[in-house]
């Protein structure tokens, strides 16, 4: 196995190669961009975050309210309200009830709200609708499952945002953990034509009240009505998730949940046993590998880290069993889900015309823009 000099990034990964005196791509490009990104003095922290609150009150709303931000109880997401808190902004907070939530996660999120004073609103799925979805992708032997989560609440902010004309979305999107996107493990987030087409294949329902986004509509509101702006708030700071956790501890008495996304329960099942029985993914290699290069642990721990059981092994027939009752589906049902072989997303990639027109318009507007 060929694998990077600094991370733990190897050529288990169709993106992977060797750029640079033992250096990988993901990498180099991490150099290239941490240069703009995250590499602030303290007095510019300071400066970065008052300009985005000037921008944030100069286009005030009716609403009341100075942007919108979701909140999961997950480290990015709680840091990024606590931000909002210091700079005494008035958010929206919206958090997504898909029927997975930990009870840790859902313990930090009522700490934060009730110190906060936060105004929020709780988008609860359809439990039925939901369930069936994921059974669909589940049958579909794609990777990215949890994209139909995270279509859910991205869809559902850029609704509300633009049905009350609040202008900012602020996202715990952040550069220094979630560097080295890996395209042939999921698929984009706003592309409901997708999730359509693989739940027509094997779904049961009638989809009625999921929330629903195309890449054209955000794109429109976003690029071209220019109504929308969306701000990653960690990047304009020295971002380190660690430290982070140590400040929510003692602010609200947050309480940390493990691995990354693991405030789902779903997220915990999905990655630590489908993910690498199925897929052969071990997204800890890509997790770790951004903590390396934001110098929150040595390559020498992580290689430690890693050899460590994806599961509590004492806990993974008690997972299984819960995540299979929960899904309405038997043993044989799902030895058999996860004895086919692994499926790509452009499998059921949608119509190429629309995929053409959308890119082609979309490069046409920014060259335009300049």
């Amino acid at each position: 196995m060929v694998s990077c000099k600094e991370c733990l990034m190897n050529d288990s990964i169709t993106e992977f190669k060797i750029v640079k005196d033992g250096l990988c791509n993901f990498c180099i490009d991490w150099k290239n961009n941490k240069k703009n990104i995250g590499n602030f003095t303290n007095d510019q922290i300071s400066s970065n975050l008052l300009s985005l609150k000037e921008i944030i009150l100069k286009n005030p709303n009716k609403s009341g309210y100075d942007c919108v931000v979701g909140l999961s109880g997950g480290t990015d997401s709680s840091y990024v309200v606590y931000q909002l808190w210091k700079l005494k902004l008035n958010p929206l907070i919206i958090h997504m009830d898909n029927g997975w939530n930990s009870k840790i996660s859902n313990q930090n999120i009522n700490k934060i709200l009730e110190k906060t004073k936060f105004d929020y609103k709780t988008l609860i799925l359809n439990w039925e609708e939901f369930k069936d979805l994921q059974r669909a992708f589940l049958y579909a032997g794609v990777p990215d499952i949890e994209l139909l989560t995270d279509h859910a609440i991205f869809s559902y902010i850029l609704n509300y945002a633009i049905e009350n004309n609040i202008k900012f979305i602020i996202s715990g999107v952040n550069y220094a953990t979630e560097h080295s996107v890996i395209p042939s493990w999921g698929w984009r987030k706003d592309d409901f034509s997708h999730i359509k087409k693989i739940h027509k294949k094997y779904g049961k329902l009638q989809i009625k009240s999921f929330p629903k986004m195309y890449p054209f509509k955000k794109f429109f509101y976003e690029k071209i009505l220019k109504k929308i702006t969306y701000i990653d708030l960690l990047d304009y700071l020295n971002y380190n998730s660690h430290e982070a956790k140590k400040i929510l501890k003692e602010e609200f008495d947050w309480n940390d949940y493990g691995g990354k996304h693991h405030e789902s329960f779903f997220t915990k099942f999905f990655q630590g046993y489908i993910l690498p029985k199925k897929f052969n993914i071990d997204k800890r290699i890509l997790h770790y590998s951004c903590l390396i290069r934001n110098k929150e642990i040595s390559k020498e721990d992580a290689i430690e880290m890693i050899k460590l059981p994806f599961l509590e092994t004492q806990k993974i027939d008690e997972y299984k069993n819960f995540f299979l009752k929960k899904l309405n589906l038997s043993h044989d049902e799902f030895d058999i889900i996860m004895s086919k072989n692994p499926k790509k997303h452009s499998d059921y990639d949608v119509n190429l015309y629309d995929n053409f027109i959308f890119k082609l318009a979309k490069k046409s507007v920014k060259k335009f823009l300049g």
